[in-house]
């Protein structure tokens, strides 16, 4: 979808991530989508809503905008030495932990009506700086609870209903985010997921 660069922020002088997206714009979908509305004033109202999440477990956007070629940018928190959630070293109260603030962050999602859709390793980091904190990023693939979507994410998270053809829902969320728990508690997946 893009590039992430490590920038310095010239107001506060802190380092942030920098996400230029080069995908050409009329082929993002995003959560709202409107006939009607503006191409780029509906995507702007997205990033929006991305830079309005404000919880300790999702990562956080600080700005967003277009470039002089017309190409969307965020500017978000930088997570500098942060690992997959299956590769952190951590004791099994510690693992415990990490999932409650996974879950925590999705149930903030779907409360205000957001469906994940590519809950992955990934997409799940844990900066080990801040006495390992879970953050939830990457929300491409993400829509509004209701919306029809097809089976987008990754192989071997996206649940069985989503790959049979069904609406992804907050169920499918929750399964992606079992995947992930099987995986940091046994170093593999439940399901080989090779092919369709």
């Amino acid at each position: 979808m893009g590039v992430v660069y490590r920038a310095i922020d010239r107001l506060s002088g802190h380092p942030v991530a920098l996400k230029q997206v080069l995908v050409p714009p009329e082929l993002l979908d995003f959560m709202t989508p409107s006939r009607t509305e503006d191409f780029y004033l509906g995507l702007a109202r997205e990033f929006q809503s991305l830079a309005s999440l404000r919880h300790p477990n999702i990562i956080s956007v600080y700005d967003y905008g277009f470039d002089d070629r017309r190409q969307p940018f965020l500017v978000m928190e930088l997570l500098e030495g942060a690992l997959e959630i299956p590769m952190v070293p951590v004791a099994f109260t510690e693992q415990i932990n990490l999932l409650l603030q996974m879950f925590e962050a999705i149930n903030y999602l779907h409360h205000r009506g957001i469906i994940h859709r590519d809950l992955k390793p990934s997409n799940v980091l844990v900066v080990q700086q801040t006495n390992y904190q879970v953050k939830v990023l990457d929300f491409g693939l993400s829509i509004k609870h209701g919306e029809q979507g097809d089976a987008e994410g990754t192989l071997g998270y996206i649940a069985p209903e989503v790959l049979q053809g069904g609406s992804p829902s907050t169920r499918a969320d929750l399964y992606a985010a079992g995947v992930i728990a099987c995986e940091l508690f046994t170093g593999q997946q439940p399901f080989s997921a090779s092919s369709l």
